[in-house]
């Protein structure tokens, strides 16, 4: 894997095993607080509505893993929800703050209030659907958008969105309609990092067969992409089928 050494990718696995088999509120903030560790970022926190975030109202939970406390009162209080460009609809995936200020200016006070706690840079990764919004934040001023860090975040946040999500009852696939055996298999081909195409060759069939097979996963998950149905599968044992359930290799 680009951007990581062998140590770190091995980290990686078992931060991504420990979010399988987490079944606890403390645990899921010790699996967290390692992430961060790796990442060198002393500041981390969820956000979740369990629809449109940007609805109004929305229905708003919390996490708050490592930020300062003030700051997240302060956030709370003064509303800044409404002007925090990170928030702003049709943003998802891997969001690096300094691009998105460049392109949505933030708020004078907003801006001068976070960079007051250390908060003026850093990452935030959103998944979002007709559903659900969450949002996970890794915030730090020295935090820098290297390919180091980008890799981490997006093998790691689906799982810890997830996670999240389980734990807290809300956006958790419920096991009505199952995978089927083909792709249970596309999808274990998926969690290895295969391509479409690579997942083609190794099963004979064609490719446009095998983007039919994703799509149809994700659609069944409520996924918002490869990786989040990935984390899905995992964490609500949708692969023991084949015998790989709560196993990373």
């Amino acid at each position: 894997m680009v951007g990581v050494s062998k140590a770190e990718l091995v980290t990686l696995l078992e931060i991504i095993s420990d979010c399988v088999h987490c079944t606890t509120v403390e645990r899921f903030f010790e699996i967290a607080t390692a992430a961060g560790d790796m990442l060198q970022s002393g500041n981390i926190v969820f956000l979740s509505s369990k629809f449109d975030f940007s609805s109004t109202p929305a229905t708003i939970h919390e996490i708050n893993v490592s930020y300062p406390a003030q700051w997240v009162d302060m956030y709370r209080a003064a509303n800044y929800v409404k002007v925090d460009p990170i928030l702003t609809p049709g943003l998802t995936g891997l969001l690096y703050w300094d691009d998105i200020y460049k392109e949505h200016p933030p708020d004078r006070e907003f801006y001068s209030q976070a960079t007051a706690f250390g908060l003026s840079n850093g990452f935030s990764h959103i998944l979002a659907d007709k559903h659900a919004f969450s949002l996970m934040s890794v915030a730090d001023k020295g935090l820098r958008n290297s390919t180091r860090s980008r890799v981490i975040i997006n093998n790691l946040a689906p799982h810890l969105h997830q996670l999240a999500a389980r734990l807290h009852h809300q956006n958790v696939y419920q096991k009505k309609t199952p995978l089927t055996p083909r792709e249970r298999e596309v999808l274990l081909w998926v969690m290895e990092g295969k391509t479409n195409w690579e997942i083609s060759v190794i099963l004979g069939v064609g490719q446009e067969s095998i983007k039919g097979h994703v799509a149809h996963i994700l659609r069944k998950l409520e996924a918002s992409n490869r990786a989040h149905a990935v984390a899905i599968a995992l964490q609500n044992d949708l692969l023991s089928p084949c015998g790989m359930s709560g196993r990373i290799s």
